[in-house]
């Protein structure tokens, strides 16, 4: 993003072409940077643009920018050359010595791109960052700006972070958490290049739009090639961390599947993710493990929340028996398990989207209405 790949804008020849068109510039941008981040503002800037010519920006271009990233900084470095520009890219080192946001969306930007204007947020954060910050966040951070002891004020600085999908059961743990008094923070993960959800097939901006309906605090996490997936939970826990809130718990949405739950305390347990905090590492918790499905089916009608089918498995079986758009109810679990199938997709049959904006905010976690 504009802000930190740095030009060679004063070099360029005097009889450069700087009138070719929007089109033209965002398919050479887009070589570069992610689709998403490809927008008005950047294309706008008239410098900072690749070269005309082919560009290498192979996979291992890509998986390599983290590790130069990396290498810079443990040498004090304020940049290091994007290996498929060839261009300056802004460290974190130097970032810091900035000590703001930009508000450009910054590829290392170390301040959670609170300068990001919120209506482009979901679609240029390089590295984890508030989505939304939800209502218990805001009454914690009024509180510690008056310097008042927030315990003493009834408010708990620990959060359980919950795993979200934006899904049907990602949204049924939202609700038990709730029922048990836990203060909620979402986590998601995102590919960072189309800003898809794995498996989900939808876009992060659903996501971004449930948290803004709901309320609650949404962490978004994107993904890069060449980037291990439990340093960037690491990282999207220590946002959480820098608000500063207590993470108590991570909390998950499987059901009854029992080698997704070993692989989640091996690899996001004391020995995974939570190595080194001793005490402090966070317990796991999982609210609907086991829970027969006729309960999900009546907790789910009584938030009044619509679902629908996102994305298909590979394994649906008879062909054309599952449509994305469809409504999730009784009728189309009974259907699915008639088919031999787990009637909640548990087995990656199918994926959902819980339209939460359908009802309000109280009645779809299950609270009194104001």
């Amino acid at each position: 993003a504009r802000g930190c790949l740095l030009s060679a804008f004063l070099d360029m020849p005097a009889d450069e072409d700087r009138t070719e068109g929007t089109a033209a510039k965002r398919a050479r941008v887009g070589r570069v940077l992610p689709p998403a981040v490809v927008t008005s503002d950047v294309l706008d800037l008239g410098f900072g643009l690749p070269p005309a010519g082919p560009i290498s920006g192979a996979q291992g271009d890509i998986e390599d920018i983290w590790k130069l990233h990396e290498e810079a900084c443990s040498q004090d470095k304020d940049f290091y050359t994007d290996p498929a520009t060839g261009y300056l890219v802004m460290t974190r080192i130097s970032h810091d010595r900035r000590g703001k946001c930009c508000g450009s969306g910054c590829r290392h930007c170390p301040y959670s791109y609170t300068n990001v204007r919120s209506k482009t947020l979901a679609d240029k954060i390089q590295q984890p960052a508030f989505l939304h910050v939800g209502a218990g966040d805001r009454k914690f951070e009024a509180l510690a700006k008056q310097d008042v002891e927030t315990k003493d004020a009834g408010v708990d600085a620990g959060v359980v972070v919950l795993f979200w999908s934006g899904g049907k059961d990602s949204f049924l743990t939202l609700r038990a958490l709730t029922r048990l008094g836990h203060e909620v923070v979402l986590i998601t993960t995102f590919d960072a290049a189309t800003r898809v959800i794995a498996n989900q097939e939808m876009h992060i901006s659903l996501v971004e739009r449930q948290a803004r309906h709901l309320d609650v605090s949404l962490v978004g996490i994107p993904l890069h090639p060449g980037t291990e997936y439990v340093d960037r939970l690491k990282a999207g826990l220590e946002v959480v961390r820098g608000r500063p809130r207590r993470v108590v718990a991570l909390a998950f949405g499987d059901l009854h599947l029992q080698h997704i739950r070993d692989w989640r305390e091996d690899r996001l347990g004391p020995a995974g993710l939570g190595q080194g905090l001793g005490a402090e590492a966070p317990v796991r918790l999982y609210p609907l493990w086991q829970r027969p499905y006729e309960e999900l089916h009546e907790d789910l009608e009584a938030s009044g929340v619509p679902c629908e089918v996102s994305a298909l498995g590979a394994r649906i079986s008879p062909a054309g028996l599952l449509k994305v758009g469809a409504p999730f109810g009784r009728a189309l679990a009974e259907e699915v398990s008639r088919a031999g199938m787990d009637a909640f997709g548990e087995k990656g049959e199918f994926h959902s989207l819980a339209k939460v904006w359908e009802v309000t905010r109280a009645r779809a976690l299950g609270l009194a209405e104001p």
